[in-house]
């Protein structure tokens, strides 16, 4: 009887701890954050074809766009017009001859007619037109080059080609600069250059789909309403969406990665290098997920992410540096790489996985991760209390 009247005592100085606040104490505010993450995660995986897509797609991008990119130039229809018909012009011809039945770079046609070759250019039957004029001689005059400078890939590769067949004809040695160039690191065809890119593309998807579409849903279904007639925190509620978004994107930029080492292995794999890339992998996902989460913790319906997401796509992976270097950026670019936090993500995988750096040269970048991810959670709890 002693032990009954004991047990209720203790389970009404409970409910009266409850009634008066002191339930809003760190122990519920940690278990308010679990409950919300593990509804997430059972939301989430009770979807694979989802969790499926969202890891499969960047592997997908990186196979078929590091592999379209990643290809030697081939089969480049040119135009050679020999107007000088001397000895050095021949020797030029045959060479164009070699390069085409060598390394299969040009499909090389010799018309009579400038103009008409010319014509031909413009309408996309030549991607260069390569003129050996009248009186053509190691003092001039030299060969006129015209491309189609639309085609960067193709302008420059066929353009420094026939430079080099007319420095061969003609005997003239090239700067010693040039022979003596050398490369600070191992050898990364593009697919390698892309791997850092494609985990970060990984964790864009999966924040959408955990910190954009979950949030979105919950609101439409009245979950953040039910969330917030219990004595669990704002801050907490947007902590365990915050987490559960984290884990999810952080588990499909692990993944990425992992089958990124099976196909295309990194040249710097240490294990400070992998736990490295690991924390980065994880504090990109904070700060990603916290980004989808401000910007969608008002929104009611889904068709306001399937109508952002493009623009949110273009202004946060592209300007990230993932596909072309930032410093080559406008001005105005470069200040939305400054604010993008997939920038800093993107920099410090390459710095370990391709570099080599050590793991203090990434503080800097994780520092700006961390504060990123403070600064979207801070303004997200504003929001969450406005909207209600």
């Amino acid at each position: 009887m002693s032990g009954a009247v004991e047990t209720a005592g203790r389970a009404r100085e409970i409910g009266e701890r409850a009634a008066t606040g002191i339930s809003r104490g760190p122990r519920l505010a940690l278990l308010g954050i679990l409950a919300i993450c593990q509804r997430a995660y059972l939301t989430l995986w009770r979807q694979p074809v989802l969790i499926i897509s969202t890891m499969l797609f960047p592997v997908i991008y990186l196979a078929v766009l590091g592999n379209a990119l990643n290809r030697q130039l081939e089969n480049v229809p040119i135009a050679v017009v020999d107007e000088a018909g001397n000895s050095l012009a021949a020797e030029c011809r045959r060479a164009v001859l070699a390069l085409e039945s060598g390394r299969n770079l040009v499909v090389a046609a010799f018309p009579a007619d400038r103009e008409q070759a010319l014509a031909d250019l413009r309408t996309g039957r030549y991607r260069a037109v390569w003129v050996l004029p009248h009186g053509l001689s190691a003092a001039g005059p030299a060969p006129a080059f015209i491309g189609d400078n639309t085609d960067r890939f193709s302008y420059s590769t066929v353009e420094s080609a026939l430079s080099d067949i007319w420095t061969e004809a003609t005997g003239v040695r090239r700067l010693a600069t040039a022979e003596t160039r050398l490369e600070a690191y191992p050898y990364l065809d593009y697919l390698t250059y892309l791997g850092p890119a494609v985990v970060c593309l990984a964790i864009f998807m999966g924040s959408m789909v955990a910190g954009g579409l979950q949030v979105i849903e919950d609101r439409m279904y009245g979950y953040h309403e039910g969330y917030l007639v219990t004595p669990v925190s704002t801050g907490a509620i947007v902590t365990g969406h915050m987490l559960a978004g984290t884990l999810v994107a952080g588990l499909a930029g692990s993944f990425v990665l992992l089958a990124i080492m099976l196909f295309t292995p990194l040249p710097m794999t240490t294990p400070e290098a992998l736990g490295g890339g690991l924390v980065t992998v994880f504090l990109t996902a904070l700060a990603i997920t916290g980004l989808w989460f401000l910007l969608f913790s008002r929104a009611r319906k889904t068709s306001a992410l399937r109508g952002m997401f493009g623009i949110i796509n273009v202004l946060v992976f592209f300007p990230s540096g993932a596909l072309y270097p930032v410093e080559s950026y406008p001005k105005w670019l470069k200040v939305v790489s400054d604010v993008d936090p997939l920038t800093y993500g993107v920099s410090a995988l390459r710095d370990l996985l391709l570099r080599g750096a050590p793991l203090k040269s990434c503080y800097s970048e994780w520092l700006v991760l961390l504060t990123f991810s403070l600064v979207c959670g801070v303004l997200t709890q504003v929001l969450f209390r406005r909207e209600v």
